[in-house]
């Protein structure tokens, strides 16, 4: 509601006003995605869609695809913020995102920008299938390393070791197995990303 009905009434308040700037803040969960935040995902795609659509009627309007911040919101918390770091996402700081607001306030910059750092490597190496469009940034897999995969055995039973690494991983800390797991730095869409990573 405050991303897509509260980015359209503010439109609709200053559709005939001449204004110097609008810079509208979006995710770039609306590029990337993110699981179990598909109604987060597009509605930073309508306020991209909004920048789009004023910039063609010739008024002021840039919206930035923010990444996570370091010392503010969600990720700024230690788990979250280990977790990203060890799926390879950066944190931007107070003074890279100042830099990137005051680039967006300029009229002749692009409609969408994505303030987001990223160790591509570290990211794209996790992924079973990397996305065609990021194929570039993706690290070089060893050759025999997918026959070697598939010609071993199927496996039947989760060890308990291996629950722990896949947590490890999500919540990028070493975690106690006696421990609740949204005391281990689980958060609920670390839940969703271990979930898909256990199926």
């Amino acid at each position: 509601s405050p991303k897509a009905p509260g980015g359209w009434a503010l439109q609709q308040s200053v559709a005939t006003s001449p204004l110097d700037a609008m810079v509208l803040f979006s995710s770039v969960a609306a590029m990337m995605g993110s699981a179990g935040q598909t109604n987060y995902s597009a509605a930073n795609s309508c306020l991209d869609a909004m920048a789009a659509g004023r910039r063609a009627f010739g008024q002021a309007a840039s919206s930035v695809q923010w990444g996570p911040w370091a010392d503010v919101g969600m990720a700024s918390e230690g788990s979250i913020n280990a977790r990203l770091q060890s799926m390879g996402i950066g944190l931007i700081s107070m003074a890279e995102g100042v830099n990137a607001f005051k680039a967006a306030m300029a009229m002749g910059g692009p409609v969408v920008q994505t303030m987001y750092i990223v160790k591509w490597g570290k990211f794209l190496g996790g992924m079973k299938e990397v996305p065609a469009a990021l194929a570039g940034f993706a690290p070089a897999r060893k050759a025999g390393a997918a026959v070697a995969k598939k010609a071993s055995a199927p496996v039947n039973a989760v060890s308990l070791d291996f629950i722990l690494d896949t947590l490890n991983k999500t919540t990028g800390n070493e975690v106690d197995p006696d421990v609740p797991l949204m005391e281990a730095g689980l958060d609920s869409l670390g839940a969703v990303e271990l979930r898909d990573q256990l199926q």
